[in-house]
């Protein structure tokens, strides 16, 4: 379910709580029924403080968050793009409004937040001040006061922050007055982190006393509420301000086609999931009419079969009329005059009978084999209903159900009661196995000849994905939208190839790609691509421009499969060596340091057999996976092993991995998560840093067989759960029904 906003605002003067419908300065607001391509499911919140009194200014802030609501729905691009150019459309008004000397001069701060397929998008100008509470802890918006603030309406230039947030259920933002930054961090923990909104008002109010304070609080909740009392939209404020009633509200997905926000009343008692219902056994009577029903389907067939092997007959008969034919009657035979055609009849009558004898023989024999097949799978899947309780007995009639289908598919492909019998199998299977089936479509199909064999999303919220052909040494880049899902453009840009020149260095054996995240050594984002010779080529995205280093001692390298990051260093593994060699930040570039160039263990990690490597950025812990099955999860200050695959088996991983191939680490602290593909085994398991398997995913590619058993690579975006997958030469994405 989308994450749905719980609303609570709180108005204090003094101390005293001010019951006003529409607090000055504040809005919460779904999509209006004419908002722009996109936007039709965002949800907006502003939080608007202007020099001067409130009750003064409530008027001129309205007309602000009128503009920047009306600006923002309307127009196109990136989320942070329009509230960009919203933000800026005010400041203008302001500026005009200041430096025509009719009015009060008016400087403000603003933050503008969008809720979006749960995620959280942040704009601020000005001296303003969010906070966003997690399970984890607190995140300030801005996290130090900045350098240098320039109000709105002071001057044309503005310096405007963005952030983006991955949400979760639970999560609390607070989009507060500057005055509210002073408020310490436990105050704000003990109001924010792990607390539902009501609580968190009371607390806030608590903390203020006698100050004065505009708070707007959002929880976001994956929780259905109940059908509840509704209130409009935040009427315009008139000169004389108005009470009524503080709301504390739910803003829901907007339905069509309706021009204001619909926010019902909620309390976190109601907000109670309800329990799933019970899976209820076929009855016997069902299973009866399911066979009885694959006993006339088998009929049917060879009925079907044997009225084609008759009119094979008959088209032989008039062959043989028209080599011979009749003579009419009365007519006197005559003598031949050749025994060529009677000789030829005697030899090719026989072959034609044995080849329609053996044609029926064998049809029948399929035929009846199929019916027999579709009537077994019945058979079992009532065996594995029938011995309820006995999970070896269900999962070997399951098995068998699954593996006749694979049969029945050799004799007559595509049968659409064979594909819901193996779909019913292997539905119980996962139910089994603790498996979560997603589904997936195909993103884009190559040429044929291309064979992908990487995959990376462009960090941040401007979509785009990149993806690696590194059998034809060919990078490529597809424009999407900000939830990866839609192709900006028909066909995706080369942005790398084979023999092509890069600042005097030829693109020669790519090996892996890799998202570069702007630091202190290099103050642009873009994506790195690795050649097997040492040259690492760098691609930024905001200026479509290249670079290109050589890394150091690459004559020694013997074969790198994959590379990784950590505080801006380069981790290269290297199968070849049995090592990780590890370089340095310097620039664009990177460099080795003596008695630093490669992670040192306690015990011989076995390299030769790694296939993949993932560092976490929070402390340097280092996952390495390896094709055989085996994983290892290190401590690097140590050296030594934390947990491997033995612990997965016994923290709810149901099967051993078969034959891994890719670990990805998703996430922000405490909600980072490991995602194994195991292609040997069908499935990507996701696992806690702990240890712990959380979920195993399997996926049903478009044409009914399982997706992840041909998966090269993946890459993960989450809330909600999209797994793009690079296998052969089409780009699929999976995702949960």
């Amino acid at each position: 379910m989308e994450l749905q906003a719980i609303i609570g605002q709180l108005y204090l003067v003094d101390g005293a709580v001010q019951d006003t419908t529409a607090v000055p300065g504040m809005l919460a607001q779904s999509a209006p029924g004419r908002a722009a391509r996109g936007r039709e499911k965002d949800t907006l919140f502003i939080h608007l403080t202007l020099s001067g009194d409130p009750a003064e200014t409530a008027v001129l802030a309205q007309d602000v968050l009128d503009s920047i609501s009306r600006n923002y729905y309307q127009a196109k691009g990136s989320v942070t793009a329009a509230l960009r150019q919203a933000i800026i459309k005010v400041n203008q008004n302001l500026l005009r409004r200041n430096m025509s000397g009719r009015d009060t001069l008016c400087e403000g701060a603003v933050t503008c937040a969008v809720l979006r397929n749960g995620e959280l998008y942040t704009v601020q100008a000005g001296e303003s001040f969010a906070v966003l509470g997690r399970n984890f802890g607190l995140e300030r918006m801005p996290p130090q006061p900045p350098a240098r603030v320039t109000p709105l309406g002071r001057m044309a230039g503005i310096d405007i922050r963005f952030y983006h947030h991955r949400l979760e259920p639970g999560d609390v933002a607070l989009l507060a007055d500057p005055s509210s930054a002073s408020l310490p961090t436990q105050t704000l923990s003990a109001a924010l982190a792990g607390v539902e909104a009501e609580v968190g008002i009371e607390a806030l109010q608590e903390a203020l006393a006698d100050g004065s304070a505009r708070l707007l609080l959002v929880e976001f909740s994956d929780e259905a509420p109940p059908d509840l009392p509704d209130i409009s939209h935040p009427q315009r404020p008139s000169r004389r301000m108005t009470t009524a009633p503080n709301p504390l509200a739910v803003v829901p997905p907007p339905p069509p086609r309706r021009e204001s926000a619909v926010l019902p009343m909620t309390t976190p008692e109601e907000r109670i999931p309800q329990p799933e219902r019970p899976h209820r056994p076929r009855t016997d009577h069902a299973r009866t009419n399911r066979t009885l029903h694959m006993e006339t389907s088998a009929r049917r067939a060879t009925s079907r079969a044997a009225m084609g092997l008759s009119r094979l007959t008959g088209w032989l008969a008039q062959v043989l009329t028209r080599i011979r034919p009749s003579r009419p009657t009365g007519q006197e035979a005559t003598p031949p005059r050749t025994w060529a055609l009677p000789a030829l009849l005697a030899l090719l009558i026989p072959v034609l009978v044995v080849i329609v004898a053996t044609g029926v023989y064998f049809q029948r024999g399929r035929v009846r084999r199929f019916a027999e097949i579709k009537i077994e799978m019945g058979q079992n899947l009532a065996a594995a209903e029938a011995a309820a309780g006995d999970e070896t007995a269900v999962r070997t009639a399951l098995n068998a159900v699954v593996t006749l289908a694979d049969e029945a598919d050799t004799i007559r492909p595509g049968d659409a009661e064979v594909n819901r019998l193996r779909g019913e199998a292997i539905a119980d299977l996962d139910r089994l196995d603790g498996i979560t089936r997603l589904s997936s479509r195909a993103l884009y199909e190559y040429e044929a000849g291309t064979v992908l064999t990487a995959v990376i999303l462009r960090e941040g919220f401007n979509g785009d994905i990149y993806t690696l052909d590194a059998t034809n040494n060919v990078v490529y880049l597809h424009e999407t939208d900000e939830n990866y899902l839609t192709l900006l453009s028909p066909d995706p840009q080369q942005l790398l190839f084979s023999g092509q020149s890069v600042r005097g260095r030829t693109v020669r054996n790519l090996v892996d790609i890799m998202w570069r995240p702007r630091g202190t050594a290099v103050n642009r984002e873009g994506l790195v691509m690795l050649d097997t010779v040492g040259a690492l080529y760098s691609y930024f995205p905001n200026y479509a421009d290249y670079r290109a280093v050589q890394l150091d001692l690459a004559s020694e390298w013997r074969l790198p499969v994959t590379m990784s990051s950590f505080q801006e260093r380069l981790y290269i593994l290297d199968v070849g060596r049995g090592l990780i060699w590890k370089y340095f930040p310097d620039g664009e570039g990177f460099v080795l340091r003596d008695g630093e160039q490669q992670i040192f263990f306690n015990d011989d990690p076995d390299l030769t057999r790694a296939v993949d490597i993932v560092i976490y950025s929070g402390d340097g812990s280092l996952a390495v996976l390896y094709g055989d099955g085996r994983f290892r999860y290190y401590d690097t200050a140590s050296g030594r092993v934390l947990w491997d695959e033995t612990d997965l088996l016994q923290n709810g991983l149901e099967s051993p991995m078969v034959r891994p191939t890719k670990v990805e680490l998703v996430g922000q602290g405490l909600n980072t998560k490991l995602y194994i593909a195991d292609p040997g085994s069908g499935r990507i398991l996701q696992v806690s840093r702990s240890g712990t398997v959380l979920t195993q995913f399997r996926a049903t590619a478009p044409d009914g067989n399982e997706l992840f058993t041909r998966a090269a690579d993946f890459a993960v975006a989450e809330r909600p759960l999209r797994i793009f997958i690079a296998s052969g030469n089409t780009l699929y994405v999976a995702t949960e029904e």
